[in-house]
């Protein structure tokens, strides 16, 4: 069982579904690192993006 955040009212749950707002949970940890990481280019090229 993981804790879950959710995304409009920053509450955590163990729910699926906000009890409070009923928006949709997710999980707050990051994603694992891994060396081998397929989606890296796309999330700096997003990153960047994003600063512009």
């Amino acid at each position: 069982m993981n804790i879950l955040k959710c995304t409009k009212c920053n509450a955590y749950t163990l729910k699926e579904k906000c009890p409070e707002c009923d928006s949709k949970t997710f999980s707050p940890k990051p994603p694992k690192y891994s060396p081998l990481d397929q989606y890296g280019k796309y999330r700096l090229i997003y990153k960047k993006e994003q600063l512009l």
